[in-house]
């Protein structure tokens, strides 16, 4: 019993920290983002700040859960739609 004990610990462990790697990477590309594309640092993205960005432009709609026309860190940690890769950025300006 004790090795079925120890087994669901060390299982239960790994668990936990893969989650907290997860919730952290998330939270980095919602990070960058923000630092990236909200040029008037009101702690928003809005729809004329996501066109630098193809992928989170094309989904935004998607990401605003409360349809307000900007996008909070929130939304983006939140929605499984947050782009994950590198800021592509739809001109090099």
């Amino acid at each position: 019993m004790k090795r079925l004990e120890k087994f669901f610990l060390v299982l239960f462990t790994v668990a936990a920290v893969q989650a907290i790697a997860v919730a952290e990477a998330n939270a980095t590309v919602a990070q960058s983002l923000m630092d990236e594309l909200d040029v008037n640092e009101d702690d928003y993205i809005s729809l004329k700040e996501a066109v630098r960005h193809i992928e989170l432009l094309r989904n935004f709609g998607l990401i605003d859960d409360n349809e307000d026309g900007k996008l909070t860190e929130t939304e983006l940690l939140s929605s499984k739609r947050t782009p994950t890769k590198k800021i592509a950025r739809a001109n090099n300006h």
